[in-house]
């Protein structure tokens, strides 16, 4: 297997986008560019210079037509829990399968390649009260269900490994499953709703920051990323300020670099 660099990932990950886009345009499914993909579009009109992913939101009832529409082929495969229950996101993954991403001290259920991550775009609670309460619990449940994924704990110290190793057996035995079904059920929850509030529930990382006002995802508008020109929200200025702040700035020089820990090899040759 041959290690790919920084700039092989992002060209096979913009390979990915571009048949995730074309899947979508032929099958009227709406998506969104979104989370740093976004950022790196509106900032810098491609990838962050030291980013490494691409993310999308999709609209749930479009989401789940995409689980349903879309085949496999020998390239690329489609893993949602919907589709596997081995798989182990409560959101999808685009993979080149001519490709394999191993991420440090974590059980993923399944062998992915090199992929796009796929958020379905759900409805809070109308009351901003309840979508917090809702927030929390969905944090609660992403961290119980990182902790089945471990295969063993990171604390320096022996007592806390101790204790850890005691709390993630407790979580273990209820399996990724539980909390997976847990997750989606909850982000679920409003789904034949008309939600003042819209969001990534699936994978909350930002918590409060993920209660988006829905007249941002009101319309879309095509934006360019890596020379060819795809869908973000019609007001992202207002997504991508909720999320991150004043965006445009860049990060001081010691923050420049990937949140992500994991090395991507390709298997075969094009």
């Amino acid at each position: 297997m041959k290690e790919l660099s920084l700039q092989e990932l992002k060209e096979i990950e913009f390979d990915i986008l571009k048949k995730f886009d074309a899947f979508c345009k032929e099958n009227n499914i709406t998506y969104y560019l979104s989370h740093g993909t976004l950022l790196g579009a509106i900032r810098y009109k491609k990838f962050i210079p030291w980013d490494d992913d691409v993310d999308v939101l999709v609209p749930r009832e479009d989401y789940n037509r995409l689980l349903s529409l879309y085949k496999d082929d020998e390239r690329y495969q489609l893993f949602a829990f919907e589709r596997n229950p081995k798989y182990r996101f409560p959101f999808a993954k685009l993979c080149d399968m001519t490709t394999r991403k191993v991420e440090d001290n974590t059980n993923n259920g399944v062998d992915l390649g090199v992929d796009m991550d796929i958020f379905p775009l759900d409805a809070w609670d109308n009351d901003l009260e309840g979508a917090k309460r809702e927030v929390q619990r969905l944090v609660k449940y992403r961290f119980r269900l990182t902790l089945t994924k471990l295969r063993k704990s990171m604390s320096a110290s022996a007592l806390k490994r101790f204790v850890w190793h005691i709390i993630m057996a407790f979580y273990k035995m209820l399996g990724s499953q539980h909390f997976i079904k847990k997750i989606i059920r909850e982000s679920r929850a409003h789904e034949s709703e008309s939600g003042a509030y819209l969001g990534n529930k699936a994978w909350c990382v930002y918590g409060e920051r993920d209660i988006i006002p829905a007249e941002v995802f009101a319309g879309t508008t095509e934006i360019e990323f890596e020379g060819e020109m795809f869908p973000a929200p019609a007001d992202y200025d207002r997504y991508l300020t909720c999320l991150y702040g004043n965006y445009l700035p860049e990060p001081p020089k010691e923050k420049q670099k990937t949140h992500h820990t994991f090395t991507a090899y390709r298997m075969t040759e094009e």
